[in-house]
């Protein structure tokens, strides 16, 4: 069997062990379902399965007699076109339901791609995540900072590898910091611009937020530091444009300043 008999077969819509053993009755006649095995490199129960099928197809009859060997033969091949324009009409019935339904499946897609991915984490395993994806993503960030207080100095050593990987990878970043007196460092204020930071300061008594906000890309992650550290992370074009504008506004009636460099981290209490 050539390959353009394969390919002819195969286009009328039969699988190839079909158009195999179909094309081996037309050349051969009447033959038994173990000699048609032997001669196609078929295996026994697949030969015996695809003949049902040919049957079906009204492609193949089967001939039993009492006593002897049941034997298959060929219809004639102007049954591959009947069975060709039934798969052809077929197939125009379920484009027309198709074409039905498509504007829902439309509308259900787009939802779903407009829909936010959202994940939470717990403990290191939020910071960690959050910085990898920065460094990974390689865009500049926004951060609006909480204060580091006691009892949160564990995030401090992953701050500070933090902003050095930053500035290695030139990533800058803008922060709006709530002045605390007595606020825990991580890195000197004077080193804000070696690390690529650049800063503006506003009255805690407006602005004591218990979870930092980070944007980066079409994400916005957000700490709580309060009670437990805890990270929510949010992928979503129309969230990030919300934070970024809210974040422009603040930055533009917010007061110059020096803060601590911890602000280029996504955790802080």
């Amino acid at each position: 069997m050539t390959d353009s008999d394969q390919n002819s077969l195969a286009a009328c819509g039969l699988s190839s062990e079909q158009g195999k053993i179909y094309h081996f009755l037309l050349q051969n006649g009447l033959a038994p379902a173990k000699a048609i095995s032997l001669k196609t490199g078929i295996g026994r129960p697949l030969t015996y399965k695809v003949l049902e099928q040919l049957i079906e197809l009204t492609l193949v009859e089967k001939r039993e007699n009492a006593g002897k060997v049941t034997l298959f033969s060929p219809l004639h091949p102007e049954r591959l076109k009947e069975f060709a324009d039934r798969r052809r009409e077929k197939a125009n019935k379920e484009a027309e339901l198709l074409q039905g339904t498509i504007g829902l499946l439309v509308s259900q897609f787009n939802a779903l791609k407009d829909k936010p991915n959202i994940r939470f984490f717990e403990g290191e395993e939020g910071v960690r995540h959050v910085y990898g994806d920065i460094l990974e993503m390689g865009s500049d960030i926004l951060i609006i900072t909480s204060p580091i207080r006691e009892g949160r100095q564990e995030v401090l050593h992953l701050i500070k590898e933090q902003v050095h990987k930053q500035a290695a990878a030139n990533i800058r970043t803008r922060a709006i910091t709530p002045h605390h007196e007595g606020k825990i460092m991580a890195l000197p204020v004077e080193e804000d611009e070696k690390f690529l930071i650049t800063r503006k300061v506003v009255p805690s008594e407006k602005l004591d937020i218990p979870a930092q906000v980070i944007v980066y890309g079409d994400k916005v992650a957000i700490t709580n530091f309060r009670e437990s550290l805890i990270t929510v992370l949010v992928e979503s074009k129309y969230i990030a444009e919300t934070f970024r504008i809210i974040f422009e506004y603040m930055w533009e009636h917010g007061q110059h300043g020096q803060g601590n460099t911890e602000t280029t981290s996504p955790k802080q209490s």
